[in-house]
């Protein structure tokens, strides 16, 4: 495998000098250590820890792959700011002996590490699957859901929720929830003159692309892409509205119909990717 990016290089040795220097913090706070100690050495620690996380990333080949391959793996790497939110919880009923440092220290390093940890998570599951789709695709298609997975769909629901919340705020005597229903229309308003303008018939930014691999199949959005094998996908079928890709035990794809330049030859190409005949010369289609 191939020596890790260096975004991703950056990213685990920043993720594993916070993890230790909050470790090692914490620590020092439970033997009493003075905070002067703590500020002349906690710096120097995460600047040598974060060197050495770089160079270990760098000479770890087909780290950030490993990482993504497995979903285990990749909860792994948020069981430190879990660990860093039980501590705040400990020492908030006075489990554990509670003070201002504890507090300030677990708070800054839970929300260092949780981002980090979530930069890890993303970087290596989209490394993953770029390394094992390295073929051509078959097939590739923009996805625009229908149904109750539909963004227009969400983002109602979203917002009818936060006009309810409220009116029923207001009705219990705080006026200022009436905020919410004000912003919520706007968002209303908003979004359906945005549509006017928008980047596709839906009013959607950033629409989301599927591409058929031998590997299975890809979900691409803007900064995160998923695989979905082909065994996970139970069954596809084309529709007089809706391309629907069956998944197991998960809500099932249903593509708009109407963007697909050629709905046929990409369900086609979709069954003969499952199937083990793939033919990428003409059965490509994309928008």
């Amino acid at each position: 495998m191939d020596t890790p990016d260096i975004g991703f290089q950056a990213g685990f040795g920043f993720y594993l000098g916070v993890v230790v220097v909050g470790v090692a913090a914490i620590a020092g706070l439970a033997a009493d250590v003075s905070t002067a100690t703590l500020l002349g050495v906690l710096p120097t620690a995460l600047t040598v820890v974060t060197i050495a996380g770089h160079v270990i990333a760098r000479r770890s080949h087909g780290l950030p792959e490993r990482i993504g391959r497995s979903r285990w793996r990749r909860a792994a790497c948020y069981v430190p700011p879990l660990a860093f939110a039980v501590t705040l919880f400990a020492a908030t009923f006075e489990l554990i002996d509670p003070g201002t440092r504890i507090y300030l220290v677990t708070v800054v390093f839970a929300l260092l590490s949780a981002p980090a940890a979530y930069g890890i998570d993303r970087m290596s599951r989209n490394r993953y699957v770029e390394a094992a789709t390295a073929d051509e695709p078959v097939a590739t298609w923009q996805y625009h859901p229908v149904g109750l997975l539909s963004g227009r769909t969400s983002f109602t629901v979203v917002v009818g929720l936060l006009i309810g919340l409220g009116i029923l705020g207001a009705l219990l005597g705080r006026l200022r929830a009436l905020l919410w229903p004000v912003y919520g229309v706007v968002m209303l308003v908003s979004t359906r003159l945005g549509r006017r303008n928008a980047a596709d018939s839906s009013g959607r930014w950033n629409v989301p692309t599927l591409r058929a691999h031998r590997a299975g199949l890809v979900v691409q959005r803007p900064f995160a892409r998923t695989l979905l094998p082909w065994d996970a996908i139970e069954d596809v079928r084309l529709t007089d509205d809706e391309l629907v890709l069956e998944r197991r035990r998960r809500f099932d794809l249903h593509c708009d119909r109407d963007p697909i330049d050629d709905p046929e030859a990409v369900c086609e190409a979709i069954e003969r990717t499952r199937a083990g005949t793939v033919d990428p010369i003409g059965a490509s289609s994309s928008v």
